[in-house]
Formats: structure tokens, sequence, C-alpha cells
């Protein structure tokens, strides 16, 4: 059986698999939604600026890690700041 969660990390926290979906315009606040297979896991992570302009470059099926590094301050706001990396052979 497949579950699913929403991905809450911790500084340096890492999530590993397969990006089996990417959706636009998802929740109240119209965000990009990206579902990842880790396992029997579906782990939905929520986008924010960062996350999506580094996810432009993955595509569905992508075996992926990627990192959340903690925020940083841009201007007026703190901005949360992620690492990614394609893991496909």
């Amino acid at each position: 059986m497949i579950k699913v969660k929403y991905w809450k990390p911790n500084v340096n926290e890492e999530l590993e698999g397969i990006l089996v979906e990417k959706l636009d315009n998802e929740g109240i606040y119209g965000s990009n939604l990206y579902r990842i297979k880790c396992d029997d896991t579906i782990v939905n992570v929520w986008g924010k600026k960062q996350l999506d302009s580094i996810m432009e470059m993955v595509q569905v099926g992508d075996n992926i890690r990627l990192k959340y590094l903690g925020v940083k301050p841009v201007k007026d706001y703190e901005m949360k700041v992620y690492e990614l990396e394609v893991l496909n052979e």
C-alpha cells in the first residue's frame, strides 16, 4: 500500500526518489506541488521560489535527491534554500 505524506524538512534533511508528478496552481496559494516516490511512500513537496527554479530542469521519471539547506535573508523576508541533484544513470 502506498502512503502519502508532506515533506516538512529540518535543515540538511534529504529526500531521494523518483519524481512522479509536477502539479501547478495547487492549494489555496496556487503553488507548485512535486510528488516524489520514495520506496512505498509518495512525498508531496510544496514549491517555493528557489525550489521551483531548480526543479524546472527535472523531468517526471527522474531520480533526484533534494536537500533542504535552511533559510537565508533576502530583502524583507527569508527564503527557503534547497539543493538538487539528478541521479539518473
